[in-house]
């Protein structure tokens, strides 16, 4: 018989070891995903959206009777100085008279960034409409044009891109 000191030792299997450091680098990565997404996350989300696609059909209806009062609507920035500018709105009718007893808001808004939203009314002087705008950061943003005048309304969005 063979001394129990020279019978050789069973290896120990180093699997596990593997198996709890692949899923304990797994678990760090994702920690760290979420940490990430939870730290850079911008809010880019439509604000009650359930309720927008169950009214889908009255956008639709409002849309085809802005193409049926004809309106012109000119929106034109010139930017001044750094994030500032004039905004100026030309309005004409089907007829090509200029409209000038309007209300005229504009919501600008960062397509990438929530929080710096903010709505300006644009006066009507000296013949034209128009206001000057004060942005808070440079880049894009989206000028979202309302217009009511009596029981009509108008509205267009477009982007600027402010430096």
């Amino acid at each position: 018989m063979i001394p129990h000191h020279m019978i050789p030792k069973p290896k120990k299997s180093k699997i596990i070891y593997f198996f709890f450091a692949f899923f304990a680098v797994v678990l760090a990565v994702n920690i760290f995903y979420i940490y990430i997404s939870k730290k850079t996350w911008r809010g880019v989300v439509t604000d009650d959206p359930y309720h927008k696609g169950l009214n889908y059909n009255d956008t639709l209806e409002e849309v085809a009777k802005q193409k049926v009062l004809g309106w012109t609507v000119k929106v034109d920035f010139r930017p001044s100085v750094t994030k500032q500018g004039i905004l100026m709105v030309t309005m004409q009718d089907k007829n090509l008279r200029y409209i000038n007893d309007a209300e005229i808001y504009v919501t600008f808004k960062r397509p990438n960034q929530e929080g710096l939203d903010f709505v300006l009314p644009v006066p009507f002087e000296d013949g034209i409409y128009k206001a000057r705008v004060n942005f808070p950061l440079e880049g894009q943003w989206d000028g979202e044009v309302a217009i009511r005048k009596d029981q009509d309304t108008y509205q267009d969005v477009k982007r600027y891109i402010i430096q």
